[in-house]
This record gives C-alpha cells, sequence and structure tokens, in this order.
C-alpha cells in the first residue's frame, strides 16, 4: 500500500515538473530592466523566446521569433516610464523601462541666454560675442561686470539679440547677464582676459591628446606626445586654447598640465609628426613573413559592445573572428598579433599605441553593428568598413569589396569615422563592422564557423590587394 501511494505521489510531482518545464521563458535583452532610453517615437526589443517555435505577443503585438528563438520588433514609447507586457503561451512578463523627458524648448515669451555658454578666457583686446533670444520688439541689454552694452536683434531672426564686447585690460571672471524689463535676468558665462597665459605641458598618452581647429568636435590637425610643451592663449570651457603652427588650435585641460616655469613655446612651433621612421604604405616588395598584421578583438572586460537577442555579447564574438582571422593570415604566412587574446580590459589608445611599438604594417579593428534605439536595426543591417585618413581608407578600400562578398547582408561601403583605433597617423587602420549583432539573422550567422572563415579568408584576400604592386 506504501509503494502505491509512493508511485502516486512521483507521478504527481513527474507531472509538475513537465508542466513546468513546458511554460515558456521570455528573455528581454534590450531595453534592460529599468535602463533609461534615449529615444523618441518608438525603440526597438531584442530578446528571445524557449521554445523557440512559441508565439509571442509584445504589448498585444504578435511577434514571430526567428529559428533560434530570438526575436526583435519595435515599440512605440512615451516620455516617463514604459512597459512592455510579453505573453509566450502561460507565460506572462511584464518589463519596465524610462524614456527620459525632452529638454523644454524656448517658450519665445523669456530671455535665454545663448553665448557665451561656457567661462571663456582670452587675450586682453579680443571680441567676445554675445547673444540671447528675446521676443522680438523689445530692447535687451547685456550687463559685462560694470558695463551695460545695447543688443541689436538680427534682421533674418529677430528674436535673437546679438553685440559685442572686448577689455584692454586684465579682467578675471567677468560676469556676463542679459536683461530686459521686467523680464528675468538670463545669466551667461563668465568671462576673463589676460595681456597672456602661461605654458603647458602635455601629460595624455599618445594619440589620445588632438589638436582641433575648435574645441569639442572641431577637426583635428595633430596629435599632441606627451611631455610637448605648448604656449597657452586661454580657455573655453573645460578646453584650452593654445599656438601650435602659428595658428589657434584647442586641446581637452585635462590632458595638460600647467607649466609656469617653462620657457614659453613660439606661436609656430611645428606640427608634431608621430609617423616619422615609418615605412611607406602599402610595404608592397616585402613577403608576408616580413609583415605585422595587427588585429584587434573589438571590446572586452567591462566593455561588452553590442548584445544580442539572445544576450551574446559583441566582445565574445569580435575574440572568435579574430582568433579564425589570426589562423588563417598565419597559415598564409603572415606575422599576427592581436590587441587582447582573452577577455580583458584594454583601453583604446592603448591598442593604437601597441600597433606602433610593434610598428606594424596594418591594424584591422572587428566589430558588430547595432543602431539607435529608435532605428529598426533590420531595415539597417549592413557590413561597413571605415578609416579615418588616406593611408587607412587606402587599405579599407582594398578589404571591404572582399569582405562585403562574403557576406549575405547590404553593402555599407568604406565610410570616413573618427574612430579612436583609426586616428592612426602612423599604421593604416580600419575597422570593420562585420554584421548588425542585434538582429536575430545577424546574431545566427556570426556565429556559424563557416561564415567567420569566410570572413577571415576575404581579409585575407584583401590584404593580398592591398599589397599588390600598381598596376603600370
Amino acid at each position: 500500500m506504501r509503494l502505491c501511494k509512493n508511485a502516486g505521489f512521483l507521478a504527481l510531482v513527474s507531472a509538475a515538473v513537465a508542466a513546468c518545464a513546458a511554460e515558456p521563458k521570455i528573455s528581454i535583452v534590450f531595453p534592460a530592466a529599468d535602463a533609461r532610453v534615449a529615444t523618441t517615437g518608438r525603440t526597438f526589443v531584442i530578446g528571445s523566446v524557449t521554445p523557440p517555435d512559441t508565439p509571442l505577443t509584445v504589448n498585444g503585438q504578435t511577434v514571430t521569433p526567428w529559428r533560434t528563438g530570438s526575436f526583435l520588433c519595435l515599440v512605440p514609447v512615451t516620455p516617463g516610464t514604459n512597459t512592455l507586457v510579453l505573453r509566450a503561451g502561460a507565460t506572462v512578463q511584464r518589463h519596465t523601462f524610462t524614456v527620459p523627458c525632452p529638454a523644454p524648448a524656448w517658450d519665445g515669451k523669456s530671455l535665454r541666454a545663448q553665448q557665451p555658454l561656457q567661462p571663456l578666457g582670452l587675450l586682453t583686446n579680443e571680441t567676445v560675442r554675445l547673444e540671447c533670444l528675446a521676443p522680438t520688439g523689445l530692447t535687451v541689454h547685456a550687463a559685462v561686470g560694470e558695463r551695460t552694452l545695447s543688443l541689436v536683434p538680427e534682421t533674418q531672426h529677430p528674436n535673437r539679440y546679438t553685440g559685442s564686447v572686448a577689455f584692454d585690460a586684465p579682467a578675471e571672471n567677468v560676469p556676463v547677464t542679459f536683461f530686459c524689463g521686467s523680464l528675468p535676468d538670463a545669466p551667461a558665462a563668465s568671462v576673463t582676459f589676460r595681456n597672456a597665459w602661461p605654458a603647458h605641458t602635455v601629460t595624455g598618452g599618445l594619440f589620445e591628446v588632438r589638436a582641433r581647429t575648435a574645441p569639442g568636435d572641431g577637426d583635428t590637425v595633430a596629435f599632441l606626445p606627451p611631455g610637448l610643451c605648448v604656449r597657452g592663449a586661454g580657455f573655453t570651457g573645460e578646453h584650452t586654447r593654445f599656438w601650435l603652427a602659428d595658428a589657434l588650435r584647442y586641446v581637452e585641460t585635462r590632458h595638460l598640465a600647467p607649466a609656469p616655469a617653462a620657457t614659453c613655446p613660439p606661436r609656430d612651433l611645428p606640427l608634431p609628426d608621430p609617423a616619422a621612421g615609418f615605412g611607406p604604405h602599402p610595404p608592397t616588395n616585402r613577403a608576408p613573413a616580413g609583415l605585422l598584421i595587427m588585429l584587434d578583438p573589438g571590446h572586452g572586460g567591462s566593455s561588452t559592445g553590442a548584445f544580442g537577442p539572445s544576450g551574446i555579447p559583441e566582445k565574445q564574438v569580435t575574440l572568435r573572428q579574430a582568433d579564425v582571422v589570426k589562423s588563417v593570415l598565419e597559415a598564409a604566412g603572415y606575422r599576427v598579433r592581436l590587441t587582447r587574446a582573452a577577455d580583458a580590459d584594454v583601453d583604446l589608445y592603448e591598442r593604437v599605441r601597441l600597433s606602433c611599438t610593434e610598428k606594424a604594417d596594418a591594424f584591422i579593428s572587428l566589430h558588430y553593428n547595432s543602431c539607435v534605439p529608435s532605428t529598426d536595426p533590420a531595415e539597417v543591417r549592413h557590413v561597413a568598413t571605415y578609416a579615418w585618413n588616406a593611408i587607412g581608407g587606402q587599405l579599407a578600400r582594398a578589404i571591404h569589396p572582399r569582405v562585403a562578398a562574403a557576406t549575405a547582408v547590404p553593402d555599407g561601403g568604406v565610410r570616413t569615422a573618427s574612430f579612436a583605433v583609426c586616428r592612426n597617423p602612423a599604421v593604416p587602420s580600419i575597422l570593420i563592422e562585420l554584421d548588425f549583432i542585434s538582429t536575430p539573422q545577424g546574431e545566427e550567422s556570426i556565429q556559424q564557423p563557416d561564415q567567420q572563415r569566410r570572413v577571415a579568408e576575404a581579409i585575407l584576400a584583401g590584404l593580398r590587394d592591398w599589397l599588390a604592386p600598381p598596376v603600370p
């Protein structure tokens, strides 16, 4: 009798376990739970469901998972808290994330400072532009320290009021405020004028410190090596202004240290040349055994990169692809070095410095793409190769057609981008986005050994094209 009771109990337990095992499971990879997603209107959602053929709905929308169980869909969003309700069979899962509210636009009724918005440091007798927004038809003024200036509305933009001011003697942290009748004042950033500014020494690493034509996103005109002393000429916010090759340039202040005791360099200090001592590119007259190819598996360690719908991180598949490329290139006689051979954090600029220290002949960074949340990854999926300068562009134009032909996604072509690993003036450097990991199809394809091998052989063929002597 006891055996019968035990058998009945075990049968009930087995049935319960089978029922639990049969319940579908849903995993959301993006957006992460409780994350803040910077988007407007909509966002893509990626995740996976098991079993992979389970019917799925997201907020009532039917979603057909890919054969792997991974899925991609787009959902509308509103500022504030958003909730996804996912249903797969008897499984119901709620997933919450936040969309930040957009910054308020100018209301057209108040004063709003436009310039200067960052503290400025200038030389005496330099002119500072003053600009604010205000309702049309008013009399608007700017108080600059103890000075009061009248502003003039622009002809084409009558609600934009402008003026200028200069100081012929040193002045420190002069406040700037816009005012008009009964409207609340609009404070702007302060300005400082000096007859001369001290010298600075570069403290940032090689290829990390860029001299720009304007603060922030100005064009790069030179890389400043560690220890270089430059002649200061003021600042804009967190950027220091200095003289280089007889022109005013900008660099992030965090990369400098004051050098008041140093001999002030001349205004026409020559542009540094980090490529000095490197040979011509491409090195067409050298055998593969005499060439070093630096392969850079994108991301690593705490830098995961993008994720696939099943949760696989970009850093994992870039390393696997780099291993396959390394094997194929070495079998063809090339010397190959990886910037990382394990799941490790490697600073972007350290990757660039390594290629210079090792005197690499080419640098190839491998990545997998994603896109902004409001874009459908399936619609923009492509393969693209990026370069920043002429020597990188030549390498990109040789390798990309081969890689694109080996990848069954639209060809995004060769593009110009200021990626840190591409800004190498000494070693031809490119970054290849091999596919979109954020799509179920892309995530599956990039993990296939056959596809990884095709990509590796395409890179080898592209290198051979790059190294081939020019046709007379």
